[in-house]
Order: C-alpha cells, then structure tokens, then sequence
C-alpha cells in the first residue's frame, strides 16, 4: 500500500507459536514507535512458572498487557491492541487504572454484545453501529463499535 514508504522498511512472517526460540510481547508509542516495555516468553511452562496468584481471575492477555503497560497508567493515555489482549475484561482493568483502551475482539467476546452486532443489518463498506455503555451516573464507560470493511470489525 501506499505507507510502504512512510518507515516500513520490511514485513516478516512469523510462525505463531514457534517450537524454537521464543515469543516478545511488548508496548511501544504510537508517536515514535520506540518500543517502551517487552516480555519475553520462552515455553507455556515458563509462563506457568511466572504467573502471579492474584491474575488467576484474568485472561492471560489482559494479565500480559496490564503488566506492560503500568508504567504508564493514568489518565488522557491511550493503549491500542491487537484480539490477543482485547477483551471487556481487558478494557474494564485498563480503565481502573486510569487507561483508556481500544482493541479488535475477535473471540474474546464474553460481555461485549458480540451477538446483538452480527445481527445488525449493515453491509456497505464504512457502514458502522456504536452500543455505549454507561454507569449509574451516566458516565460512558465503554464502547462496543461494528465498522463495515470487507468483512465486518468488532472494537471495544
């Protein structure tokens, strides 16, 4: 596409679950693109091996992306992340503390109205549909956004 000469010198696929080496999940600035925090996971036993007994309750990318992105907790920050991490789960933790959260849900749908959306007529692309959610004070809290592409996108 067009960015290819706006500072991606190369694209590399890569296996998902490599059987040698290991796995870098990390946090990086969307202005810059420095990366700021990484976690390098080598085996599921190692990751076993490190978990903390309070993250037990938590889907484990939402434990991941809590642990990289702490540093930086606190209000106006924004963190955008791939289906990996996104949840409701995920963007109701973010939010406690003081991070606003954007992610593509893909199956990670336990609480985001997943079911509600799929049914929704729309079927031209850019067509999209919005569900706010608000708490007792009527503050929105949370988001579920359908947008049409070629296929359709699920955000929260």
């Amino acid at each position: 596409g067009h960015w290819i000469q706006r500072g991606l010198p190369m694209y590399v696929a890569v296996d998902r679950k490599p059987e040698n080496g290991c796995e870098i999940q990390n946090a990086a600035c969307g202005r810059s693109g420095i990366m700021l925090n990484l976690s390098v996971v080598t085996t599921a036993e190692h990751r076993q091996g490190t978990a903390e007994s309070e993250d037990d309750d938590l889907p484990h990318g939402t434990v991941v992306l809590k642990k990289l992105v702490a540093p930086w907790a606190g209000p106006r920050r924004v963190v955008c992340a791939d289906s990996f991490f996104a949840s409701v789960t995920t963007a109701q933790q973010l939010l406690a503390m003081g991070l606003r959260f954007l992610g593509v849900v893909k199956t990670a749908t336990r609480g985001y109205p997943m079911g509600t959306l799929s049914k929704l007529p729309l079927e031209d692309r850019g067509e999209h549909a919005a569900y706010a959610h608000k708490t007792a004070d009527g503050v929105v809290d949370r988001m579920a956004v359908l947008w049409v592409d070629r296929e359709r996108r699920y955000f929260i």
